[in-house]
């Protein structure tokens, strides 16, 4: 190491922003082993609640969904790919904000009806890669208004 690189690693030492982060960093790595744990227990829920009742428990999942953005923010907090420090120091985050792993949000577009969930996952858009609402898709692609036509909510 060069003398410069000596000195900046002895700065950064005992910088208190560099302490502080640490210490928020350790607390946030314990932060995500309980949200894993949490993580995994809801999966495990889930197996046997759709094993039991062969349906899906909504309450379980959007939990499962709450938590795992959870754990996305607090992965980019202990990358340092955001300053930003999860919850508590932020909202928890909520389920209309989130995608459901099926490539479209749960709010729905304008004008659709509030059902949680869409019917069937649409298309994406070619010109932006962003799922197409029915309208959209419709309007793009006359193939589809014949397939799609019966998918009415």
């Amino acid at each position: 190491m060069t003398n410069k690189e000596d000195s900046n690693f002895t700065q950064n030492l005992k910088s208190s922003a560099f302490w502080k982060r640490f210490l928020f960093m350790m607390l946030f790595a314990v932060a995500y082993t309980l949200a894993e744990f949490a993580v995994w227990a809801a999966v495990i829920f889930l197996i046997f609640y759709n094993l039991i009742t062969g349906g899906s428990n909504e309450r379980a999942v959007t939990f499962g969904r709450q938590v795992s953005a959870y754990i996305y923010h607090l992965l980019l907090y202990l990358t340092y790919n955001t300053e930003e420090r999860p919850f508590p120091f932020t909202d928890w985050p909520r389920p209309e904000n989130m995608p459901t792993g099926l490539g479209y949000p749960l709010t729905p577009n304008a004008g659709e009806a509030t059902t949680g969930r869409n019917p069937s996952p649409q298309p994406p858009n070619p010109t932006t890669g962003a799922a197409q609402s029915v309208s959209e898709t419709t309007a793009a692609n006359p193939a589809f208004r014949k397939e799609g036509s019966s998918q009415t909510e």
